[in-house]
């Protein structure tokens, strides 16, 4: 029943901070490393669900004070942090716990924290990540050695018991006379961790009286395989990511529609990790919607938003950077450069239709000089502005009809520049010319525009 010290990676020179409930799951822990000389730290939280709590936090120091070991402990209204910050009892519980335990394994400098997590526990999380309809991340369930970024980014967190039964661990109790306490509301299944335990896991015995055990090895099994695919996903990240900014990611969209389904939708898991830590878990329809590589919402208010070759996860869309130019305020054109704001300017050219080149990207425009004039202004969208574009003579559509089509992103809409002869468009930076100022064979002179950044 060892199998595990050895992927826990646990050294005898520095210390391990051993979380201890006082149940027989973690008395076991705490014996077991004890007897093998690990250097430890004994932590309890008492989360004060329960009118006996304190006696909890009694029989552990006294414990821990029998074996000479140093104690530290805190204690919190779980119920209350729950209900303030709209979590479920268990992952407010869970939240404050390891906030606590973590905290506690800085001051003390040690190298881990050690919970006694068991092959019953392994089984009830795979079971409910199922239930839950969870990937390969959730049925692979919880490996003997991890981190947990949120809490600590260089303190591992460690389970030596993950191949322990429940029943084995309480057997161990008895054989070295651990009194263990009994947490009454293990028994309460109202909580849906308590139902697996004590209604579906034992209907699956009948089946298989070795469930726990076998549930425990697959997820053991699949964490191999996890491993496999995360290192598959590294190099796929490598490759797609175009942008790292505050608050949020860009990656390259055709990087990402050379990848399988499979691939970008376990590349998108990492990105939402990457921004949300303190995310339990992302649920495998919303990765199934995002990775269709549209604008869909994912999981903790995370957004997928697709801006021409770019795809950005973000919370917020105002984090995102603006890569075209916005316009405030209203400008007469005149011949030479002038400064637009936000980094960009326009430069506007008088020239013989002999010398002018031809434009060269979206971003540069030719228009007839002798049907413009020098009546070129520049401002940014109104309500009901209408277009006449290129090619289309006699037939005008909606701006804002226009933007949609071409999938301009709604936040960039507003303040996009718009080139304007007295009161009709003559040219859309980035998009479209209008078709009455474009350059004929009777035309002499022409203005040419240019935006770029500066």
């Amino acid at each position: 029943m060892t199998g595990m010290m050895t992927d826990c990676r646990l050294n005898k020179a520095d210390p391990v901070l051993a979380a201890v409930s006082g149940g027989a799951d973690s008395l076991a822990l705490l014996h077991f490393l004890h007897s093998r000389h690990y250097p430890l730290v004994v932590a309890h939280f008492d989360h004060q669900l329960r009118p006996d709590s304190a006696a909890d936090e009694a029989h552990v120091r006294a414990l821990a004070a029998e074996l000479g070991l140093p104690y530290v402990s805190a204690a919190e209204n779980v119920a209350a942090h729950a209900q303030a910050a709209r979590l479920s009892v268990e992952e407010a519980a869970r939240e404050l716990r390891y906030r606590f335990l973590f905290q506690a394994a800085r001051q003390a400098g040690a190298q881990a924290v050690a919970t006694g997590h068991t092959a019953d526990d392994q089984a009830e999380t795979v079971l409910m990540h199922f239930l839950r309809g969870a990937g390969l991340a959730g049925l692979k369930g919880m490996p003997p050695r991890s981190f947990l970024p949120v809490f600590d980014e260089t303190i591992a967190l460690v389970r030596p018991l993950l191949d322990w039964t429940r029943a084995e661990t309480e057997a161990y109790c008895q054989k070295h006379a651990l009194l263990y306490r009994i947490d009454a509301s293990n028994a309460d299944t109202a909580y849906l961790r308590n139902q697996l335990r004590h209604e579906l896991l034992p209907q699956l015995t009948k089946y298989n009286p070795q469930i726990r055990h076998t549930l425990a090895k697959t997820a053991q099994a699949l964490q191999g395989d996890a491993q496999l695919l995360a290192e598959l996903v590294d190099l796929a990240w490598e490759k797609a990511i175009y942008a790292a900014g505050n608050g949020f990611l860009a990656f390259d969209r055709i990087e990402l529609n050379a990848m399988s389904l499979a691939l970008r939708r376990n590349l998108l898991r990492k990105a939402a990790f990457t921004l949300k830590p303190a995310l339990r878990d992302v649920d495998f329809a919303a990765l199934e919607r995002a990775a269709h590589l549209k604008a869909v919402d994912v999981a903790g208010g995370l957004k997928i938003r697709v801006e021409g070759p770019l795809l950005y996860l973000t919370e917020h869309e105002s984090t995102l950077p603006v890569i075209v130019p916005q316009l405030d305020g209203e400008w007469a054109v005149f011949e030479g450069e002038q400064a637009l704001g936000n980094g960009w300017s326009l430069k506007a050219e008088l020239l013989s239709d002999k010398l002018a080149p031809l434009p060269t990207d979206n971003w540069s425009a030719v228009l007839d000089a002798d049907l413009v004039g020098n009546r070129l202004r520049l401002r940014a969208l109104r309500p009901g502005d209408r277009f006449q574009p290129l090619g289309m003579p006699g037939k005008s559509i909606k701006l804002s009809d226009l933007f949609v089509n071409l999938k301009i992103p709604h936040r960039l809409r507003k303040k996009w520049p718009l080139v304007w002869v007295d009161d009709e468009i003559a040219w859309i930076p980035g998009l479209r010319l209008a078709e009455a100022f474009k350059v004929s064979e009777a035309t002499r002179r022409v203005w040419k525009l240019s935006l770029r950044k500066v």
